[in-house]
């Protein structure tokens, strides 16, 4: 129980305060007063009420000096219907009476006990002694209703500067002006194009993404997941071509990143253009180096063919081909064909002859072409050695027959063949071959003879050249010279009016400027009873430059030979090394050092002897008929 004059919590049995020594009512019917009726809850609120009223009363009779027994003040009506009600708390005439220490001793100690017991009770304690030194009532004051609205207009600015700045330098109010369609960042409009797309709105998600798209160009950057994005609505919405265009945007722009090609080969292989799609897997490969990207094109496409070894071969070489999986090959041998449309469908090849030979070949399927194989063939056939002559070079007084030999590393060689030639041009494969029958060496000063063999494979090999001098008769005659004309007409030099004025001025017809003419301006021609006349255009003057006739009675040839001759008379009257024919029915007749020669064509059945001065030539050529009679001369200056 409390003690009801100090305040002292003493314990039920207790009949006096051990603290004061009141005496105190252990009664179950006593009505808790003072501290005790606060600490029991009763009417917490009157019993604050009493306590404040009676401090105020003791500090009132101490500046006065009075002096009363009990000081009761009339409790504040409480605000709240309370059930209960706080007991009477006074304060005896001896504590209010008494002296200063002491009041203040017992004072003290009465207030602080019923402040420890309840901290809420003595904060509101407080609070109603100040309202009952303020007069027992708030003061009013005035209201300034200039500073309210000055107050409310601060209000409204800062509210309006943060809601600007949240709009403005917020992502979350970029996205909230980006679909209010006001102007904001890219970033914000991706970001709502992926919101868009997430619920559905295909067609919402274009829009922002493609104003998404548009912004970024014109700032120059460059965002490509949001750029996959709008790909990705594409194909949503249907438009593939659209989607694989802006793929092929993306990994044109950037080259590295892998989706774009994935996407755009998806979308090849669901349209069935599967060769354009193996052609971007590989290019995929190699500007990203993703394996997958090769794997999937390795399973896609046909498997590379098969082909012949290539290497070095000292032989022709027989090249083979074949797909794995039985497609149509296709090959060249040129660096320059686009393979398959400019190769050649493979069934056989014929075997390769000396050189080196670039190989490429692909295995076609429908439009699916393999990888290039490629292949290298380098073929160095071996050359045979020069052959021999039995007869030492010399000078002798009787005609000479001799012998030729193949060299020493091809004497056992069957295929070695030998071709040679006596009238002093460079043998080749048309020139007479040896046969094992000794060749019967011409009369002269100088008298060679030069031969060749050839191998199996065409190979040439380098010229044996022996020189002789044979002091027998008869000797061969004189070449065709320069000044042996045809009346005396000069090539390249006699005027068009001065041979018009002696043959007359024919009839001019048209005739063509050409390579093989080798004149490059212009050329006229004149047909004439006995044949025709060209004239050419040298500098201002116009020239003969060809006459042909077939008509001993107005032109003659040079030595007495003319119309109607046979073949070996006309030969018989110019150089003749005495040469026999080769299989193909030419004749070399002579072949001066300055490049001059004389010959018997098979093709055309004519005699042709030529000139050479300053890198031009000068003809003389007659023509044959079947029985081997001269009908037609050709007199013709051929230039440079």
């Amino acid at each position: 129980m409390l003690c009801p004059r100090c305040g002292y919590y003493a314990e039920k049995e207790d009949t006096v305060c051990p603290e004061c020594g009141e005496i105190l009512n252990s009664g179950t019917d006593m009505p808790y007063s003072g501290a005790e009726a606060i600490r029991q809850g009763k009417r917490a609120r009157q019993a604050i009420h009493e306590a404040a009223e009676r401090t105020l009363e003791v500090k009132r009779r101490r500046r006065s000096g009075a002096s009363r027994a009990t000081v009761e003040m009339p409790a504040l009506k409480d605000t709240e219907d309370e059930e209960e009600s706080f007991a009477e708390y006074r304060v005896s005439e001896t504590e209010a009476a008494g002296d200063e220490d002491g009041d203040s001793v017992v004072f003290e100690r009465r207030r602080r006990t019923v402040y420890d017991e309840n901290d809420d009770i003595r904060e509101q304690a407080r609070a109603y002694t100040e309202w009952i030194e303020n007069g027992g009532r708030k003061r009013l004051k005035m209201v300034n209703w200039m500073k309210l609205t000055m107050a409310g207009v601060v209000l409204l600015a800062l509210i309006t500067a943060g809601g600007y700045f949240f709009l403005k330098e917020t992502a979350g109010g970029q996205k909230i002006m980006a679909r209010l369609g006001r102007e904001t960042t890219a970033t914000a409009l991706w970001a709502v194009g992926e919101d868009l797309m997430d619920s559905g709105d295909v067609e919402g998600a274009i829009e922002a993404f493609e104003k998404a798209k548009l912004q970024d160009e014109a700032e120059d950057n460059v965002d490509v997941d949001g750029m996959l994005m709008l790909g990705n609505a594409y194909e949503a919405a249907g438009r593939t071509k659209e989607a694989a265009e802006l793929y092929a945007y993306i990994y044109e722009g950037t080259p590295s990143r892998p989706e774009a090609y994935v996407n755009h080969i998806r979308i090849l292989m669901n349209n069935g253009e599967l060769a354009k799609a193996g052609n971007l897997m590989d290019k995929a490969y190699k500007a990203t180096g993703e394996t997958t990207f090769q794997t999937q094109r390795r399973d896609l496409l046909p498997e590379v063919p098969t082909v012949t070894v290539g290497g070095v071969f000292e032989d022709k070489k027989k090249i083979t081909m074949s797909s794995p999986q039985g497609y149509d090959v296709y090959y060249t041998f040129d660096e320059n064909v686009k393979l398959p449309e400019g190769g050649t469908l493979y069934t056989d090849i014929p075997p390769l002859d000396e050189g080196i030979w670039n190989l490429r070949a692909v295995a076609v399927n429908g439009e699916l072409v393999s990888d290039e194989i490629k292949g290298t063939y380098k073929i160095i056939m071996p050359s045979p050695q020069m052959p021999r002559v039995n007869l030492a070079p010399g000078a002798y007084k009787n005609r000479q027959k001799v012998k030729l030999f193949p060299g020493k590393d091809n004497e056992k060689d069957d295929d070695i063949r030998i071709f040679y030639t006596v009238d002093g041009s460079t043998p080749n494969t048309d020139s007479p071959e040896f046969t094992g029958e000794p060749v019967l060496l011409p009369s002269g000063h100088k008298v060679t003879i030069k031969a060749i063999a050839v191998n199996q494979y065409g190979k040439e090999s380098m010229v044996q050249e022996v020189s002789f001098r044979i002091d027998a008769k008869p000797y061969p005659l004189t070449a065709w010279e320069i000044d042996e004309r045809i009346n005396d007409l000069e090539l390249n030099k006699t005027t068009m009016k001065d041979f018009q004025a002696a043959y007359g001025p024919g009839e001019e017809t048209e005739i063509e400027t050409t390579k093989s003419s080798g004149f490059t301006t212009a050329l006229r021609k004149f047909e004439y009873p006995w044949g025709y006349a060209v004239m050419n255009l040298n500098k201002k003057n116009w020239v003969l430059v060809e006459l042909h006739f077939r008509d001993n009675s107005v032109f003659k040839a040079p030595r007495g030979t003319g119309i109607g001759d046979q073949k070996d008379f006309v030969i018989s009257k110019f150089r003749d090394m005495g040469q026999v024919e080769s299989a193909n029915g030419n004749r070399g007749l002579y072949y001066l050092d300055n490049l001059s020669d004389g010959k018997f064509l098979a093709k055309d059945q004519s005699i042709r002897y030529r000139i050479r001065i300053d890198g031009t030539y000068y003809q003389l050529k007659y023509y044959l008929n079947e029985n081997g009679t001269v009908n037609e001369i050709e007199y013709r200056y051929i230039p440079k």
